[in-house]
């Protein structure tokens, strides 16, 4: 069976994470479609970089649409989970309005202690801002972070009251933020957002570091890809199916190569799952 891939922005960028694209859109949207993704992934650092040199949504459009793809989800949302944080209106709201994506994913850096009624109050703010453009609000954890875990960014999501807020479980954090399956025990499956697909190790100590040189293509690391896979299809969930991988190596790569490589092994992680 066919499921549909997004390829998150890392994944194509040809940059390490938080810095500026080595690989321009066009050229990311080009080799997405050829490896067989339909959907694709943008920062608004990067957003904001392209409409600075002249690009607009218009012509953004008009390259998603050459090519057959939707821009699926955006990123990044962080400090709303302990204090203010990023102010979603401006960035975020442009890429609403003007494409449409499935999500918007958000966390938190920091690593002090949430109160998890006043981040579920802020997260409800921004999940209002946004609802007007039909868009979900992913929240990831980090082990890092105040965010520590699947249960925390739950119980965050819980407490905002949100019908668009909910869940990105990512392989590499779901696995180091030591997350169970169980955590999601009774969950409705509409909560979880996205998934995104990668692999690695289980670590200990710079989790931050392992985070940004660690995350490898689905199967070649020595996390349970395959059974956190069936375990949330055996809890209902049944996509969107995102590909976050970014590693040395990997991202000096030919961008066609990426996009067949990030392809592929997520793919081949999918086939575990059952057609229905």
């Amino acid at each position: 069976m066919t499921r549909e891939l997004t390829a998150s922005f890392v994944t194509l960028s040809g940059a390490g994470f938080a810095q500026p694209a080595r690989v321009p859109f066009a050229e990311r949207c080009r080799a997405a479609a050829a490896a067989g993704f339909t959907g694709i992934g943008l920062h608004t650092d990067d957003y904001r970089q392209m409409r600075a040199a002249g690009a607009s949504d218009e012509s953004l459009r008009a390259v998603l649409g050459t090519h057959g793809l939707a821009l699926r989800e955006i990123e990044f949302l962080s400090g709303w989970a302990a204090a203010s944080g990023d102010d979603p209106g401006d960035d975020v709201a442009a890429l609403g309005r003007a494409f449409r994506p499935h999500h918007v994913t958000a966390g938190e850096f920091g690593a002090d202690e949430l109160d998890i009624e006043a981040a579920g109050a802020r997260l409800r703010t921004i999940c209002d801002d946004v609802a007007a453009y039909e868009l979900r609000v992913a929240v990831e954890a980090f082990p890092w972070s105040g965010l520590k875990d699947v249960a925390t960014a739950r119980a965050v999501v819980e407490a905002s009251g949100a019908p668009n807020a909910g869940l990105m479980i990512d392989v590499w954090h779901f696995y180091n933020t030591r997350s169970t399956l169980a955590d999601l025990d009774g969950l409705p499956p509409e909560r979880i957002v996205a998934v995104q697909l990668n692999d690695g190790r289980v670590v200990d100590g710079d989790f931050l570091t392992e985070a940004r040189q660690g995350r490898l293509l689905p199967g070649d690391g020595e996390l349970g890809v395959q059974g956190l896979l069936l375990g949330l299809h055996e809890r209902g969930f049944r996509g969107p199916y995102c590909v976050e991988v970014n590693y040395p190596g990997y991202r000096d790569l030919p961008v066609d190569e990426m996009a067949a490589l990030a392809f592929t092994a997520a793919s081949k992680a999918l086939e575990a799952l059952p057609a229905r």
